[in-house]
Parts: structure tokens; C-alpha cells; sequence
């Protein structure tokens, strides 16, 4: 975190308990964190666990018997270690996400940890691309397609802006090889059914299915390629705390198409797997050139 963004307040806290994390201040954070280099976020703890388990598989790091095991409280989320990979669940949409990035941010910056990049991993609805095409976001645009996200504090309404890392977009899409992937915008919303356009959710829509098709279109032509629940809260928060950031996500369906995830279990699964392979391939091969 830059230093001009770290909280001063916490200067006065004689313990800060990382509450929803189940650690703090008291602890060895340092021997337990100081090495981190990569954040993996994602959005249940079984996907955490699951890349968990593939980082030490596919970068080579031991884990116990039985694979890598969780640390700190599972109660709101699961967070593992593998090496100098961090792979944390954040739950579903902005609030949740916005939650764990204020205290792993936090636990970082006390840990001593130096140049984390931090990513998030997921699934979303594809925009005018085919199914499992894996969408590396430039910049993230809220419900209204602006690239800005804006959040209450004390009554009043502040605005952030949610640009992305270019570089680690641009990085993170090198390194795809056979994985269909590509550059787009990812638009954030605060909900998955009114707040994405959709016709199938339980109260009768205020649109019409042209005007879902009439927005989807706009939102093509601006560049979009796929929507989910957390880019630009992610985008804005990595922005102020200066923490490289990219937001890397696999697309379950097409939009322009219809709303409902049809796809069978097997294709699901491997679609999900197509966006965890490509950071990983990232990450091993930034590992590699550090140790050359």
C-alpha cells in the first residue's frame, strides 16, 4: 500500500483485530505474511480452496496432507496459504469484497509484504463472447457504464474512479497460451438480476426485452465484455491504495444470447478452471523469471 494511503488512525490501536479475517496485530504476521507477492481473490471457499490446492501443484510448493488448510476463522470466508500466493474467498458483491480488501490490505501492510499484486478471479456473463472465453478487465464501469464507483460515507455520496493495472492485464493475457482470453471492460453491479438486465428474476421487471437487448448492445459498443458484482468496488479500492490489481474472470454464458446459465456441470467446471490456469500460468512464469 502506498504510504500516503495507509489509515493513520491505526497508529493508535494497540491490537487491531482483522475481525472477519480471524487474526491480528498480536500475532506473527510477518513470519506468516511477510512473503506474499500474489492475492488471489474469488468468490466462495470452495474456488479458494481449490486454487489453493493448484497453486501447490502447479508451482510446486508443499502443502499438509490432505491439502492446503485454511488460516484464521471460515465463519465469513476461507483464506489459504501457498508460498507467496494468498488464495481468499470475498463472498458475493461489492460490500462482502470491499470487507476483505480493507483487512488484507491491512494485514499485508503489517506483515512488511513488498510489491503484492492483488487479483481477482471469477465467473460473470459474457458480453458478445463465446462461452469460457476468460475476460482480463482494462477497466471496470459501474451499472451506468461509468468508470467510477460510488460509495456512501457519512451521508454523502464520494465518487472513485476504477482504472486497472494495464501492465498486469497485459502481463496476465501473455501468458494464456492455448486459454481463450481476452482484453474487455468488466462492468460491476450491485445486484444479479434487475441490476444486470435480466427478465428471470421473482418481481416483474420495470423493461422489457428490448430494452434489456438495447442496453446490452450499448454496453458492447462501450466496450464491455462481460458483467459481475465486483470489479469496480475492487478497481477503486486498489487504485486509492496504490496495489497493482486485475480483475481476471471466465465467462459462463452470452448475454446477447439469453440470461440463463445453461451449460452442463462438466463444461461449468472447466470454464471456471479456464480463468484459475491462466493467473496461475502468470504467476509461475513471474516466479521463474524472478529466480533467473
Amino acid at each position: 500500500m502506498k504510504p500516503d494511503a495507509r489509515n493513520p488512525n491505526l497508529d493508535q490501536l494497540d491490537t487491531d483485530f482483522l475481525y472477519h479475517l480471524g487474526l491480528d496485530t498480536s500475532m506473527d504476521l510477518e513470519g506468516m505474511f511477510g512473503d506474499v507477492k500474489y492475492v488471489c481473490m474469488g468468490g466462495s471457499s470452495v474456488r479458494a480452496e481449490d486454487f489453493a490446492n493448484k497453486a501447490a501443484a502447479d508451482l510446486g510448493f508443499e502443502v499438509p496432507e490432505g491439502g492446503a488448510q485454511p488460516i484464521g476463522k471460515t465463519e465469513r470466508c476461507s483464506l489459504f496459504k501457498v508460498g507467496p500466493v494468498i488464495s481468499v474467498s470475498h463472498g458475493m458483491g461489492m460490500p462482502s469484497m470491499l470487507i476483505f480488501l480493507h483487512e488484507l490490505a491491512k494485514l499485508l501492510d503489517y506483515a512488511g509484504a513488498q510489491d503484492v499484486k492483488f487479483i481477482r478471479i471469477g465467473t460473470s456473463g459474457g458480453v458478445g463472447v463465446e462461452p469460457g472465453t476468460v475476460v482480463v478487465a482494462e477497466e471496470g464501469l459501474n451499472g451506468k457504464l461509468e468508470p467510477a464507483f460510488e460509495q456512501v460515507e457519512l451521508g454523502e455520496t464520494h465518487t472513485y474512479p476504477t482504472g486497472l493495472d494495464r501492465q498486469l492485464a497485459e502481463e496476465i493475457l501473455e501468458a494464456r497460451g492455448e486459454i481463450r482470453a481476452q482484453l474487455g471492460k468488466t462492468m460491476g453491479t450491485d445486484d444479479f438480476y434487475e441490476g444486470q438486465g435480466r427478465l428471470d428474476g421473482a418481481l416483474k421487471p420495470r423493461y422489457t426485452e428490448a430494452d434489456k437487448m438495447a442496453f446490452l448492445k450499448r454496453a458492447h459498443e462501450a466496450g464491455v465484455r462481460n458483467i459481475e458484482m465486483e470489479s469496480t468496488a475492487f478497481a477503486a479500492f486498489c487504485l486509492r491504495a496504490g496495489i497493482p490489481a486485475a480483475v481476471v474472470c471466465t465467462t459462463l454464458l452470452n448475454r446477447l444470447q439469453g440470461d440463463q446459465v445453461t451449460s452442463t456441470p462438466e463444461q461449468l467446471a472447466q470454464f471456471s478452471d479456464n480463468a484459475q490456469r491462466l493467473v496461475l500460468q502468470y504467476i509461475r512464469g513471474q516466479l521463474e523469471k524472478a529466480a533467473a
